[in-house]
């Protein structure tokens, strides 16, 4: 699966949809764009997206996932969008 970096740099980011139990998750960017995650490089970071509520907002690195339009992958999770956010996992 060929990947597509979103950004050069973490991003900070809403949920607008939970984790559900397929494991997707509805984001949304500081730009107003809305990003569909569909997988995640471990299983640390579905966990802690998991934990997260509607509302919770969450600094993440992710690439497009495949070829398919506006899904992405998430690669990494890093401290600085809320101050109980945990440190870096990749």
């Amino acid at each position: 699966m060929s990947h597509q970096t979103a950004t050069a740099e973490p991003e900070t980011y809403t949920v607008v949809s939970e984790v559900n139990d397929h494991g997707a998750a509805t984001l949304r960017g500081e730009n107003g764009s809305t990003y569909h995650v569909t997988s995640y490089e471990n299983p640390a970071l579905r966990t802690f997206l998991e934990e997260c509520r509607t509302t919770d907002r969450v600094r993440l690195e992710m690439e497009r996932a495949g070829v398919r339009a506006n899904v992405w992958h998430v690669t990494g999770l890093y401290p600085g969008a809320d101050s109980d956010a945990p440190v870096q996992i990749r």
